[in-house]
């Protein structure tokens, strides 16, 4: 009779991952199914089922197993339950051409899965849940599971030195111990033997302390290697092929390796020897290099899948997203708005696996704040989140708030915005640490209040985008919303335009590097931190005062407001720059688009009220009778700041449309 599990042991168990490859029919298959092959289905069960082999380390209660005969060294999945993205149709389909679309996905694929032990009748059972086919098998080929911290060399080695304990988040006590670490700044330490390692001593199932570090060495490693030879990139853990750990890493830790004691802060050094400004300075030059590097990969990107996006709009769009918490894309339906926001999230190497992206597409249903986050149910004191998963988003990235995490919102005025996302519009022009997001009072039984506290911290690493169309369909958005938020206007390039670009991609896709991960590591990184007033001379904010008191001058509500000067300087300190040129958003053009989509979008309203300010056509409409706007934006003294031709046009826009509607958007 096997071991009986406490609940707790199989729960952590089945925290962590393991890759492996479907079996072969030398591999010894127990008799479950109706044949003993790889893939086979069971009348029994009523389901497809199907056999792993595992390449990397296991749990060691797993492991266990192995010395009964009666259990090989094989993990038994499901068709109904343990695969994350099953063929379309499959359950339509009959007996045969299930087991074929399940040997179609699986054979000679790298396979990621989590463990689960199953106990029945006093037996235990090896299966899996979640598995994902990864990339090509490379054949013979076992790969070491190592923790990927979420800490940087330089933090490791202050814990490693007092003995303080680490926190493995896919890697815990049910896994054997590790014997190496992986930093976010890409070093590997080695050397560790596995008696080193004690459990943590406040408990913490994901926690380790080491002992008698003075042995353990780093060593750098470089993105290429680990693009090259990482098999599998799971949140919180890598899988090295064992040929690179074990001979070039080895090789390396022994030649080259940097033991505690000799270590000395790359940083630091640098501080002793130049100006600390230079320090600074050359830092903030290796972060612009990366970021043009990004917004090159991704224009790139977005060719190769027949997407052209005019330059000037992805650069104001990562200029809007670094400097906002919410940005918004408008244009025309089917320019590829929703596209271009999850190509952006994909390109910093997000993923809704990863559980740093999600999608929420909205629902004309939606009407109330528990329509997307859930409720606490007073009944029976239970949580109860949302389908949307948006509760479980948010808590990930609260946890993890050195990783951008992105919430695209897909068509969010199909529903009032104002009613379904209330509390998040409260919050957004707060500062980090007030932002929290109340789901129920503090006093409330909640039986669940473990996995879901009465409040979640909306930290600077969430972006959200949201996409919108303008139609009979839509709902307006309210001058709150527009005052706390950028709405990039995608802009319609010409289909001989579209043509060229397409045409170029598979010329302009050799340059792409593909360092997604990389990039995602960066992001905060690239965000401003200087002050938004700085941003300004006087001659600009004197002109911004006029603009301001024209618009006040017919409605106070809309003029020029401080939060928008405000978030102007942080969208002008946010500019990408490149000493080329080719990715760099010219100034005076940046300051014509943040006030033709912050300032201008909140001017609408009836022609009597608006006629003087935006001006209007004529019964023929050949010839705009000018307002006061356009106007104030065509003087002399404006050129000097900008030329304004983006605001200009949305103001003859909103001309047009005052002259036939009698009402302007």
């Amino acid at each position: 009779m096997d071991k009986i599990y406490q609940e707790n042991e199989l729960a952590q168990i089945k925290e962590n991952y393991i890759v492996g490859t479907l079996a072969t029919e030398e591999d010894n298959i127990p008799w479950l199914g109706d044949t003993r092959e790889p893939v086979t289905y069971s009348a029994k069960m009523n389901d497809v089922i199907f056999f792993v082999k595992p390449l990397s380390q296991e749990p060691k209660n797993m492991i266990s197993l192995h010395d009964n005969i009666n259990k090989p060294d094989l993990y038994v999945g499901f068709s109904n339950r343990s695969i994350s993205n099953l063929p379309f149709n499959f359950r339509n389909k009959n007996v045969d051409e299930q087991v074929q679309d399940i040997k179609d996905l699986l054979m000679e694929k790298l396979l990621v899965f989590k463990p689960v032990l199953t106990q029945k009748l006093n037996t235990s059972h090896k299966n899996i849940e979640d598995l994902t086919p990864e990339g090509d098998l490379k054949q013979n080929m076992r790969y070491y599971s190592i923790p990927n911290l979420d800490i940087d060399s330089n933090e490791l080695e202050t814990k490693l030195k007092h003995e303080e304990p680490i926190f493995f988040e896919r890697y815990n006590h049910a896994m054997p111990a590790p014997l190496f670490i992986l930093t976010k700044d890409n070093y590997i330490f080695g050397n560790i033997k596995e008696d080193q390692w004690r459990l943590d001593p406040s408990f913490n199932h994901s926690s380790r302390v080491i002992i008698s570090p003075k042995t353990i060495k780093r060593v750098k490693i470089e993105e290429i290697e680990k693009k090259k030879y990482i098999g599998s990139n799971r949140e919180r853990v890598v899988f090295f092929e064992d040929e690179f750990i074990d001979t070039t890493i080895a090789d390396r830790l022994d030649s080259e390796g940097v033991t505690l004691d000799d270590v000395k802060n790359e940083l630091d050094q640098q501080i002793e020897d130049k100006n600390p400004s230079d320090v600074i300075i050359k830092a903030s030059e290796i972060n612009s290099i990366h970021e043009i590097t990004f917004l090159k990969d991704l224009e790139l990107k977005a060719k190769s899948r027949n997407l052209i996006y005019s330059r000037r709009d992805l650069l104001n769009f990562h200029t809007s997203i670094k400097s906002s918490v919410m940005t918004i894309l408008s244009g025309q339906s089917g320019i590829g708005k929703t596209k271009l926001a999850t190509l952006y999230a994909e390109g910093l190497g997000l993923s809704r696996l990863s559980k740093n992206m999600l999608i929420i597409p909205i629902s004309p249903a939606y009407t109330e704040p528990a329509d997307i986050l859930g409720y606490l149910n007073p009944s029976t004191g239970l949580y109860m989140p949302s389908e949307t998963g948006l509760i479980d988003f948010l808590n990930h990235a609260e946890r993890n708030e050195n990783q951008v995490h992105f919430l695209i919102m897909d068509e969010m005025n199909l529903s009032q915005i104002e009613f379904y996302f209330a509390p998040f519009i409260s919050l957004l022009e707060l500062d980090e640490t007030e932002r929290f997001l109340q789901l129920y009072s503090e006093n409330s039984i909640c039986h669940n209040n473990q996995i879901y506290k009465s409040s979640i911290q909306l930290k600077d690493n969430l972006v959200i985008v949201g996409t919108m169309n303008t139609d009979e369909t839509t709902k307006d958005l309210s001058d709150r919303l527009l005052d706390r938020s950028n709405i990039v206007v995608l802009e319609k390039m010409t289909f001989s335009e579209i043509e060229s670009e397409i045409n170029k991609k598979d010329v302009l896709s050799k340059e792409n590097t593909g360092a997604e991960q990389a990039y995602g590591e960066l992001f905060m990184s690239w965000k401003s931190i200087g002050e938004s007033w700085n941003a300004f001379n006087r001659e600009e904010l004197s002109f911004f005062d006029e603009v301001d008191n024209c618009i006040s001058s017919v409605d106070p509500l809309k003029g020029f407001s401080i939060r928008s000067l405000i978030k102007m300087g942080s969208y002008l300190n946010n500019l990408p720059s490149d000493e080329n040129n080719d990715f760099k958003l010219d100034r005076r053009i940046a300051v014509d688009l943040f006030i033709k989509q912050r300032v201008i979008t909140k001017i609408r309203g009836s022609l009597e009220e608006y006629e003087t300010l935006i001006g209007t056509f004529g019964s023929n409409e050949s010839e705009m009778i000018e307002g006061e706007l356009y106007e104030l934006f065509d003087t002399d003294r404006a050129k000097i700041i900008s030329n304004f031709e983006f605001t200009k046009v949305e103001l003859v826009r909103k001309a047009r449309e005052l002259g036939i509607n009698g009402y302007a958007t």
